[in-house]
């Protein structure tokens, strides 16, 4: 997997992530009452949040220009798939499967915190292993 491709996938994800976080805060935010002391603790997250998503948002436009150019010289190193059929990084999938885990000893057994963390835990051993496969493939070649 290209440097560029493994970028775009990072950025996607962070991007993806912050305008889901920045979604529930703006929903949370329409329902609360002008005098509750939140309201302003909330309205200064979705500020810092806003600036991030538009700092990582001109990081993803570069990042497909840089994509574009090297697929249009059909280097060797240009991405090959979409951004959602790139596996995310090793280390980040392990970092949330640790927190799966952990997530998982915590929770009072058979409760629906415990189902999801197992859930979790399935998925991303699943994904471990395919990324774990893609990497070992791409040393073969």
């Amino acid at each position: 997997m290209s440097e560029t491709a493994s970028a775009l996938r990072a950025t996607s994800d962070a991007l993806v992530r912050d305008l889901e976080r920045l979604a529930l805060l703006e929903r949370a935010k329409r329902e609360m009452s002008p005098e509750d002391a939140r309201l302003v603790d909330i309205a200064a997250e979705v500020e810092q949040l806003a600036l991030r998503v538009l700092g990582q948002s001109v990081r993803q436009r570069e990042l497909t220009e840089d994509a574009r150019e090297l697929v249009e010289a059909d280097a060797p190193d240009a991405p090959r798939r979409p951004i959602a059929d790139t596996p995310r990084e090793i280390h980040v999938i392990l970092a949330e499967w640790r927190e799966a885990e952990r997530k998982a000893v915590e929770a009072a057994s058979g409760s629906a915190a415990a189902r999801a963390a197992k859930s979790d835990i399935d998925r991303l051993r699943a994904e471990y292993g395919r990324a774990h496969e893609d990497a070992k493939r791409r040393r073969e070649d």
